[in-house]
């Protein structure tokens, strides 16, 4: 992996935490169009071990495509995501899975119906999407089947059913996703600040009304230095760039009416 696997109008909302933790007021969401919703955040306070900077997405997969971007289609082994967005012409793109140091993609792809690399066994989850519903599951129950149209290998899971997990102590750069409760996609990245992964397992973990996410299931993308995001879409611009270029990444589509 390159180098380790744990591994944006802006309107920043400043969020102090309480002495239990918990904010009434949650993260502010800026609606971009429906379905398609934004917010920034600086959380500060007891329980969380660091000052944390965060810029968000919130998708509707009923008003969005949802697809993984693989760098190889357009003839590179590694591409910035804000380069690759702009070639898939994606309004909104995270970065992706594990890679070799060569840029060689680690765990199971699937772009567009079509396994493009291999399931690995490893103690990770697959994100997928199937029959339109955004999914995250443990590796040892991935079963291929003609509904899954996108998916991607990569971990820790954060949050399992509702569960926080307990997370060994990391702190870096990171990159998550998440699938709420009403099946809503949650694309995360950290704002130039190092978050503990027990700390980003709270945040998915929490619901809106403590300040949280309120997500059924969660895993952290690739981290570190990998860890970018870039949008670009009505009034909405995000670029938190990487330190290199990344292999693949997932995308945000406007659907065709």
């Amino acid at each position: 992996m390159k180098p380790a696997p744990l591994y944006c109008f802006f309107i920043v909302f400043t969020l102090l935490a309480p002495p239990g933790g918990h904010s009434s007021d949650g993260f502010p969401w800026q609606k971009i169009e429906e379905g398609f919703e934004f917010k920034a955040a600086r959380i500060d306070g007891h329980p969380y071990q660091s000052p944390i900077k965060l810029k968000v997405l919130r998708v509707s997969l009923e008003k969005f495509q949802v697809r993984v971007l693989d760098t190889r289609v357009y003839g590179a082994d590694r591409m910035e995501i804000r380069t690759l967005a702009k070639k898939a012409q994606a309004l909104a793109a995270i970065n992706g899975g594990f890679f070799t140091p060569e840029y060689r993609p680690l765990g199971l792809l699937i772009v567009d119906g079509k396994e493009v690399n291999p399931l690995r066994r490893a103690d990770w989850g697959v994100f997928l999407i199937q029959e339109n519903r955004p999914r995250i599951i443990h590796t040892n129950e991935f079963q291929n089947d003609r509904n899954i149209s996108q998916a991607m290998q990569v971990g820790p899971r954060l949050v399992v059913n509702g569960r926080e997990l307990q997370m060994k102590r990391q702190i870096a750069r990171r990159s998550a996703l998440g699938v709420t409760m009403n099946y809503q996609l949650i694309l995360l990245n950290t704002d130039d600040t190092d978050v503990y992964a027990q700390d980003l397992a709270r945040i998915f973990h929490l619901p809106e009304s403590q300040g949280g996410l309120g997500c059924r299931d969660a895993l952290v993308l690739d981290g570190g230095p990998s860890a970018q995001m870039y949008a670009e879409y009505k009034h909405l611009k995000i670029d938190i760039p990487g330190r290199w270029g990344v292999p693949n990444g997932i995308g945000v589509f406007k659907r065709n009416p």
